[in-house]
């Protein structure tokens, strides 16, 4: 296609800065450096090296191909050998630049991007979707429309109607709400006419490992968890999904997924049948996924199937081992169901890295403890200790229930107390427990995620 030709849409994705100038003010968490420009470029060349690339460009350029549209897109468009070719991009004044906030939680990163385009494109309209926008009316206030959730099918929509004149506000599905204008996409697959394989000629990768869906939702109901998803799951019929990765095989090589679903053990059935569609397709392939442990203890057999079809590493959602507390996070397990399956995983074979939540209602000291022993016993090859961050149902449920969660109140996301501890003090614990785990272990294992840190977002 000729550079001259006027496009479609355009898809751009681009990252907050690890680092920032140490004289710049800024609501992200990068870390103020006067060599920001430097580390940053080094950092994302690491990433371009060893990160998956992210499945939102690829589904939004699959599905708006799929809808008759021209589509180029641009990744990191600001760095010094991709400049020309955004503005060159920008210069066949596309109708529709379609932005990603995956990975922008700063302001600062979206308006960049939204200033070049109406400096250069002044008539091309903003359209924004991803959790950065999700989280911030200030990221939002910066596009033209919002799509909230999954926006693949409701982007092409939107081009294909811009296409025939209708200006953002007539689009059919936009709502003005606080003078924005909002178009909701789906929580799992609804409104998609098909789901399409991912254009992955629309990435931009180095790393050999890409990401996978097999289904949308979450079928539980965790109190801790704000995801808007959750309390339902829609699967992917197993054999279109082993054909997925064959596909990714033939046309670029890939042996490595991630399935990138909330929970893909949350139904052993389907996984058993997933691994037996992979097993007859003859792909020998790595994977890894998200998973619980009451899967393995409801599905003896899963973990050695799961082995035995190439998965070699579960990021395992444990949370706590406390009876009251995981009754308490709504979990529907107990701290017997949590032991027998992760011995089944142990004994297949699978790493597991676990994740456990601190402080949430219930908690003491004393529960701590004997969670950071429970993990120095076990040959978990990684783990993640959360500080407890409370989502505002949380504080809707706890205030309707404050005896059941210890009288829990304040402000989320880090603002919260309950009688036995403040954000602060788990957030203490949490460190403590870190180094007590790391100091039983021949290789540092555990970690806190920097987002505990109080002083940093989220707040």
């Amino acid at each position: 296609m000729s550079e001259n030709t006027e496009l479609d849409l355009l898809l751009v994705d681009d990252e907050d800065g690890l680092f920032r100038a140490a004289d710049t003010a800024s609501k992200s968490d990068a870390i103020p450096d006067a060599d920001s420009g430097t580390l940053n470029m080094l950092v994302c060349a690491a990433r371009w090296a060893l990160e998956p690339p992210k499945l939102a460009v690829p589904l939004l350029s699959a599905q708006a191909k799929a809808a008759g549209h021209s589509v180029e897109s641009i990744y990191r468009p600001f760095l010094p050998w991709k400049k020309n070719k955004f503005r060159q991009l920008l210069g066949r004044r596309p109708l529709a630049a379609g932005i990603t906030t995956v990975a922008m939680f700063d302001p600062a990163s979206v308006e960049r991007i939204t200033a070049e385009i109406r400096r250069i494109s002044p008539r091309t309209v903003v359209v924004l979707g991803g959790h950065g926008a999700e989280n911030s009316p200030e990221i939002r206030a910066l596009g033209d429309l919002y799509i909230s959730m999954h926006g693949e099918g409701a982007l092409a929509d939107v081009v294909t109607a811009l296409k025939a004149g209708v200006p953002p506000a007539r689009v059919p599905g936009v709502t003005a709400a606080g003078g924005a204008l909002t178009l909701h996409g789906s929580l799992r697959y609804e409104g998609l006419r098909r789901v399409l394989y991912p254009d992955w000629g629309a990435a931009s990768s180095a790393c050999r490992r890409y990401p996978l869906e097999a289904s949308r939702g979450c079928r539980f109901n965790c109190a801790f968890c704000g995801f808007p998803g959750k309390a339902g799951q829609t699967f992917r019929p197993p054999g279109e999904i082993a054909g997925e990765m064959l596909h990714a095989r033939k046309q670029r090589g890939i042996r490595r997924f991630e399935f990138v679903d909330s929970s893909l053990t949350s139904d052993p059935g389907f996984v058993l049948a997933l691994c037996s569609a992979i097993r007859r397709s003859g792909l020998r392939a790595d994977w890894k996924c998200f998973a619980r442990p009451d899967a393995f203890d409801r599905s003896p057999e899963l973990a050695s199937e799961m082995a035995a079809a190439g998965c070699s590493r579960v990021f395992m959602g444990i949370e706590s081992i406390h009876d009251k507390i995981l009754a308490g996070m709504r979990r529907g397990m107990d701290r017997a169901a949590v032991e027998r399956g992760l011995g089944r995983v142990f004994k297949a074979g699978i790493k597991v890295h676990g994740n456990f939540i601190i402080g949430f209602p219930g908690e003491t000291e004393a529960t701590v403890r004997e969670t950071a022993d429970f993990i120095s016993r076990r040959p978990f090859s990684s783990v993640y200790l959360c500080t407890f961050g409370m989502s505002e149902e949380m504080r809707l449920l706890a205030a309707r229930e404050p005896a059941r969660y210890a009288h829990l109140a304040g402000r989320p996301i880090k603002g919260w107390r309950h009688d036995g501890m403040d954000y602060s003090g788990a957030y203490k614990l949490t460190l403590w427990a870190v180094r007590k785990i790391n100091m039983s272990k021949l290789w540092l294992t555990a970690a806190s995620p920097a987002t505990n840190d109080p002083a940093r977002p989220p707040f």
